[in-house]
């Protein structure tokens, strides 16, 4: 399982990589889950030794208002000297563009390439602890996010002290993020709890698609909250005995149709982003048994 979890990230990173840098990434449909897939979650032994291969519930009581979506640079302009833009956006990065970091001048693919490196590290030592010992706390995500952007920025492991607009979406003030994370890590344990009693792949695929999205609306952090959020999913997944989903939609026209699903969940409907994840979840389960 470990093995397998290490072959996927590989798969995935260079996928990813060719969507990000790419300007000429060809489209694809969602994949669609296999019909009259049972709804209980079939468990099998799974052993988490690691690898000797290298490395290549109830809702937030903080909601508030919910506004817009994370759809695109828009009016959002991101804290000097971050890449911001790159994480909810349909559109292409520009690899040329430059930043100022602890390690001098770098090109956004400079630090695509670096963070790259540190995110697969980080997914390392998730699955080389027992499941059950993950405890999701704003300490444990604040430390993620140090050991993925520490080298390159200062404020990395801290939850940002400005405010930002992303697109059209206004997440919560600065100094509300603390208040919001403790709730949305005391919620995701409930969650997590309940779906792992329930053992049913709607109720994972529901509380996929809650933490998936409250963790964008929330953005924590001034830069890579998108990658923190995907580590968050991959650790659920793990934490769950499942197999390793896909947890970012890479082609434009998956993107698209992802970012529909969390404009949709601003407005209190999490229907169509659930549905994706049980196609995700589906879709694993299937290439687990093929494997």
């Amino acid at each position: 399982m470990v093995a397998y979890y290490r072959y996927y990230m590989v798969k995935f990173y260079k996928k990813n990589k060719k969507g990000k840098l790419d300007e000429k990434a060809s489209k694809k449909d969602l994949h669609k889950g296999p019909a009259g897939e049972s709804d209980k979650v079939a468990e099998k032994p799974r052993r988490y030794k690691l690898s000797q291969e290298g490395l290549s519930g109830t809702g937030s009581k903080l909601g508030g208002k919910v506004h817009g979506v994370r759809e695109g640079t828009g009016g959002y302009k991101p804290p000097e000297g971050t890449s911001e833009e790159g994480e909810d956006s349909t559109q292409q990065v520009d690899s040329t563009r430059y930043f100022e970091t602890a390690q001098g001048i770098k090109s956004y693919s400079e630090i695509y390439e670096i963070i790259a490196v540190a995110v697969a590290k980080a997914i390392e030592e998730i699955i080389d602890t027992l499941p059950e010992r993950i405890q999701f706390t704003t300490d444990w995500v604040c430390t993620l996010h140090k050991d993925i952007a520490g080298s390159l920025f200062d404020w990395a492991g801290r939850f940002r002290d400005i405010n930002v607009q992303v697109g059209q979406h206004s997440p919560p003030s600065f100094y509300e993020v603390p208040a919001f994370m403790r709730v949305y890590c005391d919620d995701l344990s409930t969650r997590l709890s309940n779906a792992e009693k329930a053992a049913n792949v709607k109720v994972i695929a529901e509380l996929l698609a809650w933490a998936d999205w409250r963790f964008q609306w929330v953005h924590p952090f001034r830069d890579f909250n998108g990658r923190i959020g995907r580590i968050l999913l991959t650790a659920i997944l793990f934490k769950l005995k499942l197999p390793p989903a896909e947890t970012a939609s890479v082609e434009p026209d998956e993107k698209e149709e992802y970012l529909k699903a969390l404009r949709l969940a601003d407005k209190g409907d999490l229907s169509a982003l659930t549905e994706l994840w049980l196609h995700r979840l589906l879709n694993a389960v299937k290439e687990d048994k093929n494997k």
